[in-house]
């Protein structure tokens, strides 16, 4: 059969410009397809053929390039894992091996533990003078191969090295200020009562303590019967002890000069000039005026307060002046009655012992002050500047005989020391944030600290 004769285009790219390879095949110059003719002329076959040499060559090596490339960059990333999974297990083993119990001392392990604390006490170390401050700590520790040890103690911390010296596990529960009270008598020493179950004097040397209860209460034959309970009477009435006997009498007892009194006979041997003991002294202390709900736009004033001090006695120098109206009586008055505008009452000056009072700055004005230090005729106040509640404390130091201001020292925002005392180099002490401050004789802030 004769054939047509047709263009004939290449199948891929549409070129025709072709080379004939045989009788009805081609192959496209343009694209490099090959492709045939059938006998009909229908169908135009072709395929693919890359096996000219070049360009065979030319793809391989590139193909070759490129997985090499491929391979490094696996290669690297391979390699750098390997390297990090080295360092990073010899750094883990490490540490592992620092935290683990042969590393680590057992007294390491037993010093870790959670502390909250309720009260602070301050006194100097008699043979160095040197500041010790205690502190009630409730503690949980953290390893449980030691929780027996968690509890109640007294914590004794140097001010000035910043560490703990001694401790004094006080009980197995954890108790609060209200059940450990911490007081200095008039003898100089002080005096401990643990959970109302037994009294102790601290030495304050070694800061150990010893049981004493027994020897005080053997020496009156009414205690004899033992004693079930027992506390320190407030601050301000001294020496004393307020005991429940095992026979379930109240006594208040005051083991310095071995007396024990009923409640009838302790109120009458605290007031009055007519109960002081032979060793009775005079006495001078400085106390700031209470708030007046009669005359609340009255000021608050530092007062001098001179007074007999009934010893290691019972006794009350809560002296409680604040401005009120004295109608010279006790009972229910209806406004109309006579008074007087007092600080404190002739009654009050007698039944409290005091001799004299005397504001000793008369024009200045004080918004939430206390005495810090009183002792030795050094006199340290804090107070805020103003009225606002935010405002940041201060201290200063005062002229005890006549007033005058020696030195002031603001107080960072937000911190309120809760106790001051005063030792060779300058004054130590805490804050309510568990802080320690020192200042020096100037007032200087010379270091603060958080305990850990």
């Amino acid at each position: 059969m004769a054939k047509e004769i047709k263009a004939i285009k290449c199948p891929n790219c549409g070129s025709v410009n072709k080379i004939e390879l045989k009788p009805d095949f081609y192959k496209c110059t343009s694209c490099q397809t090959e492709y045939f003719l059938d006998d009909n002329d229908v169908n135009i076959n072709y395929n693919h053929n890359f096996n000219n040499g070049n360009q065979f060559t030319d793809h391989s090596k590139t193909i070759k390039i490129v997985g090499i490339v491929i391979g490094c960059i696996i290669g690297f990333f391979v390699l750098v894992s390997i390297l990090i999974g080295v360092f990073s297990s010899s750094k883990k083993s490490s540490n592992y091996v620092y935290s683990t119990p042969a590393a680590t001392t057992k007294e390491e392990i037993d010093s870790g533990y959670s502390a909250s604390r309720y009260t602070s006490f301050a006194f100097l170390v008699p043979s160095s003078k040197q500041p010790v401050v205690i502190f009630l700590e409730s503690r949980r520790y953290n390893d449980r191969s030691y929780e027996t040890k968690n509890g109640t103690y007294l914590a004794y911390y140097s001010l000035l090295k910043k560490e703990l010296l001694a401790e004094t596990k006080m009980s197995d529960e954890s108790l609060s200020s209200s059940d450990v009270k911490i007081r200095t008598f008039s003898d100089g020493n002080i005096y401990i009562t643990n959970n109302k179950t037994s009294l102790l004097k601290l030495n304050k040397e070694n800061f150990k303590t010893e049981d004493v209860g027994k020897k005080f209460f053997e020496a009156n034959t009414e205690l004899q019967v033992g004693v079930a309970t027992m506390e320190l009477v407030y601050d301000h009435n001294g020496d004393g002890l307020v005991l429940l006997t095992n026979d379930g009498k109240k006594r208040y007892y005051y083991p310095l000069i071995q007396k024990l009194y009923t409640e009838d006979a302790y109120r009458k041997a605290s007031y009055g000039f007519e109960s002081l003991l032979p060793s009775a002294s005079t006495k001078t202390i400085y106390t700031f005026s209470s708030e007046s709900s009669e005359y609340p736009e009255e000021k608050l004033q530092l007062m001098r307060v001179i007074f007999k001090d009934n010893g290691a006695g019972p006794k009350n120098t809560n002296f409680n002046l604040r401005w009120w109206k004295d109608y010279g009586r006790s009972g229910i008055f209806t406004g109309g009655e006579p008074y007087r505008k007092v600080l404190i009452s002739a009654y009050g000056m007698q039944s409290s012992r005091v001799l004299s009072i005397k504001d000793i700055t008369p024009e200045r004005l004080y918004f939430s002050p206390s005495v810090l230090v009183d002792e030795d005729q050094t006199l340290i106040i804090k107070f805020k500047g103003d009225a606002n509640v935010k405002s940041p404390y201060k201290l200063q130091k005062i002229n005890p005989q006549n007033g005058a201001v020696e030195w002031t020292t603001s107080l960072p925002t937000d911190t309120e020391i809760e106790l001051l005392m005063k030792y060779k180099d300058g004054f130590a002490g805490t804050t309510r944030k568990d802080e320690i401050i020192l200042l020096d004789n100037k007032g200087n802030i010379t270091s603060t600290y958080k305990l850990d």
